[in-house]
């Protein structure tokens, strides 16, 4: 999986799941959204079990595929990037690698689907 998505776009979908996704939860999973790129969209999925969300927006996808990535910590990076490209690219060992503005981070996933 590797796409580039705006982080103002991205930002909008991510505010939208943060009240689904468990917090203390005894199912890791929970804690993480499913990403999925495909065609020219970026699909957002978080539950809690009992209720769930599923958002998208537009996005330049460079490889399809599917991924999960902690929620609360993406939603904070996001934030606290400057507004422009972000990229992302699924490593290996579920691991995701976010670049924006000459700056790289990597946030542990917990399952990939390519």
């Amino acid at each position: 999986m590797e796409f580039s998505v705006k982080r103002s776009d991205l930002l909008d979908e991510l505010n939208l799941t943060q009240g689904v996704v468990e917090r203390k939860s005894t199912i890791p999973i929970l804690s993480n959204l499913l990403v999925e790129a495909k065609g020219s969209r970026l699909t957002i999925t978080a539950t809690d079990l009992e209720l769930s969300i599923r958002t998208s927006c537009e996005a330049k996808v460079k490889k399809e595929g599917a991924g999960t990535i902690p929620a609360k910590k993406l939603f904070e990076l996001m934030r606290l990037l400057p507004e422009g490209e972000v990229k992302f690219k699924l490593l290996e060992n579920h691991w995701v690698q976010v670049t924006a503005d000459r700056k790289n981070y990597k946030l542990v996933g917990l399952l990939s689907i390519t």
